[in-house]
């Protein structure tokens, strides 16, 4: 329970930090990520540009993108199991995902539609959501450390696809024969 009380505190604090520097100067690499503003910013650069073509320039894309965001997943005990990391990409969203304590052998990962993940099942992520993911491949230490591309799925906030969407979705791992629940983490984020 302890762990869930951190884990939604580190979360709103993470909310809090953003929203208070979200009219600061442009944000800059944090983290090997850069967020989509700084495009903005040298394209404006040209021409001082009048008031309300700043204004157009500030608006497109930079409110309703993300480049950028880590998923804390969790065991079907409720215990910190790992993160994967989701970056924005033309085709897609790319996830960089680690975990360990996993049992070792084939596993499934999926992207599901709903925004919740109650242990010990997580039957609350709902249905399968989005582009196809390949089977990841836990080794015998019980860790993973994969990185593939899933094309169908976007963090722009307001498309079908989106993992940003009302309700929220969430990521979702199982033992490869679908009978055992391993791992599961709640996609959430507060876009610029």
């Amino acid at each position: 329970m302890k762990r869930w009380a951190m884990l939604i505190l580190s979360i709103l604090l993470l909310l809090i930090l953003a929203a208070c520097g979200s009219n600061e100067d442009p944000p800059t690499e944090t983290d090997g990520a850069t967020e989509v503003e700084d495009e903005n910013v040298d394209e404006g650069n040209e021409d001082p540009p009048n008031g309300e073509e700043a204004e157009d320039n500030s608006d497109e894309g930079s409110s309703e993108d993300l480049m950028f965001a880590t998923v804390e997943m969790m065991d079907s005990d409720g215990n910190a199991t790992g993160t994967a990391e989701l970056s924005a990409e033309d085709k897609g969203v790319k996830v960089v995902l680690q975990l360990e304590n996993l049992e070792s052998g084939g596993h499934s990962v999926e992207f599901r539609d709903a925004g919740k993940c109650e242990a010990p099942d997580f039957e609350t992520t709902g249905e399968p959501f989005g582009g196809d993911i390949p089977d990841i491949e836990v080794g015998d230490d019980g860790k993973v450390n994969e990185e593939f591309m899933v094309e169908g799925v976007t963090l722009k906030t307001g498309e079908e696809n989106s993992l940003l969407k009302e309700g929220g979705a969430s990521l979702f791992v199982q033992g490869s024969d679908n009978s055992e629940s391993v791992a599961c983490g709640v996609i959430t984020a507060n876009p610029q």
